[in-house]
């Protein structure tokens, strides 16, 4: 597995690395762990780390303080504003939506961990991660409205195919916030769980990801996501292209060979 990263702090996102599992937490609780060009950047670097890394796992993503992500820092956005041309701005929101696809697209399972207010950016955030495990204390809104903005960071296009077309008019229209347990009936929330459930709500979904073939889940994550972009035909023809490559697989013959045997498989990722 991965060896052990000591978590980097004094930044703006903590990166921990250890045992398979890469953990990344938006360290700017003061200022509702808006995201800037410094957040931005320590995501990249941590990005290099998760895409880089053959045996890792899975990648949990979440929040120090009260509040998961307010979303863009406006104080910084109205700094970009200040030029006049609009190219900061520009620049700006093209990194951003860089940063979140590679999110969507990084091969392993990603998990959001949402301990309270997730809106605008925050929110847009979330929809490019796997999985979503809120406290019932959080709360979900895409808020632009409220501001005069627009999503900058995939919003318009993602949270339409979470949970339909009327809710997301719903949410980016009123700029409401909506309780954990209404976003998960939308499906934008895998689990819910009370505030002290949320770390053993999050171990419980790694360790069970950890028991699985590492490789076995990229090329399932691969084919979903893939899948959503093809025809049918191309879907059943592109799921049958990955499953005679992965016959070939260690990780495939360990598990049939485990399941004779009546043990534990051991997958080696290959």
């Amino acid at each position: 597995m991965a060896s052990a990263v000591a978590p980097a702090s004094g930044r703006r996102v903590e990166v921990d690395c250890r045992a398979g599992v890469l953990t990344l937490t938006l360290n700017r609780p003061d200022a509702l762990n808006a995201i800037d060009e410094e957040t931005v950047c320590d995501i990249e670097q941590a990005f290099d780390t998760a895409e880089g890394d053959p045996q890792l796992v899975a990648l949990v993503l979440g929040a120090r303080g009260r509040v998961f992500s307010a979303g863009a820092d406006l104080k910084a956005a109205r700094a970009r504003a200040d030029d006049g041309s609009g190219q900061a701005t520009t620049a700006f929101l093209a990194r951003v939506t860089a940063l979140f696809r590679r999110l969507e697209r990084l091969p392993v399972p990603t998990i959001a961990v949402v301990n309270g207010l997730a809106v605008a950016g925050g929110l847009e955030l979330v929809l490019c991660c796997d999985f979503v495990i809120a406290s019932e204390a959080a709360a979900f809104g895409d808020a632009h409205a409220n501001f005069g903005l627009l999503p900058g960071g995939g919003g318009s296009f993602r949270l339409p195919r979470r949970v339909g077309a009327m809710r997301a008019k719903q949410m980016m229209f009123t700029g409401q916030t909506f309780p954990a347990a209404a976003a998960a009936a939308w499906g934008l929330v895998t689990i819910v769980v009370p505030p002290d459930g949320l770390d053993a709500a999050v171990e419980e979904m790694v360790q069970s990801l950890k028991s699985k073939s590492p490789l076995g889940l990229r090329r399932m994550k691969r084919l979903v996501d893939d899948g959503l972009d093809l025809s049918p035909e191309q879907g059943l023809a592109n799921e049958q292209a990955v499953s005679r490559e992965h016959a070939l697989s260690h990780d495939r013959r360990e598990g049939l060979q485990a399941f004779n045997e009546k043990r534990r498989p051991v997958f080696l990722g290959r």
